[in-house]
């Protein structure tokens, strides 16, 4: 479903709507961001190519479109230059000899690498939802469909018409909309766990019981 007829059908649904389109974006953007935390969507992006100093590089992920969208950084992958793919492990932030990958809110860090001065970075990552711009021009939103399946896009209806009582001071509304919206994104948040990280049985278990035990 488009972002447009998610914002009508919320329209329809509330007793005062908005003053703008604006002000729905705004509160749409701000569902993307909850969501984010349990969509899992898997993006891999690859030949991120690096200089080679001592061992070591870095890479500056606001440089980067795909790891500036990064949610969380899953696998690190690097090509020496002539050389084969290594998947590189992850290193605590104060291990500074160690072969592999570390992180901070600037920087990807790789080191341990050999004499090489050249290579190549694969990463896979977890995105974080986009959020909308919007314009004033119907067109610039109009033509865009969230990124999570179309059987979970009635979340987006159930979190704007409660954040829209919110405003309009309706508080068993907004607690009927927002009750509708935990369960089905406990629903989505195990649909997406089973399917990207079936390995993970504690935290599928812990949403399960949240969720009644389904």
């Amino acid at each position: 479903m488009l972002v447009s007829n998610l914002i009508s059908i919320s329209e329809a649904q509330c007793d005062e709507p908005l003053d703008s389109v604006q002000d729905w974006i705004d509160l749409f953007n701000l569902c993307q961001d909850d969501l984010t935390l349990v969509a899992k969507m898997l993006v891999t992006i690859g030949n991120i190519a690096v200089t080679v100093t001592d061992g070591k590089t870095s890479i500056v992920l606001a440089d980067n479109a795909g790891l500036s969208t990064a949610h969380r950084i899953l696998n690190v992958y690097y090509t020496p230059a002539g050389g084969k793919e290594i998947e590189m492990r992850r290193l605590q932030p104060r291990d500074n000899y160690s072969k592999g990958w570390k992180l901070d809110s600037i920087n990807l860090y790789l080191q341990g690498l050999g004499i090489e001065t050249t290579g190549a970075v694969r990463v896979d990552i977890y995105k974080k939802l986009s959020h909308i711009v919007y314009v004033e021009s119907p067109e610039s939103y109009t033509p865009t469909s969230p990124e999570i399946p179309e059987e979970y896009h009635g979340m987006y209806i159930s979190w704007l018409c409660a954040k829209n009582q919110q405003r309009e001071e309706e508080p068993t509304d907004k607690a009927d909309f927002m009750a509708e919206y935990n369960q089905t994104k406990q629903t989505f948040a195990i649909d997406r766990l089973r399917e990207m990280e079936p390995w993970n049985v504690k935290e599928l278990q812990m949403i399960q019981s949240q969720n009644g035990g389904e």
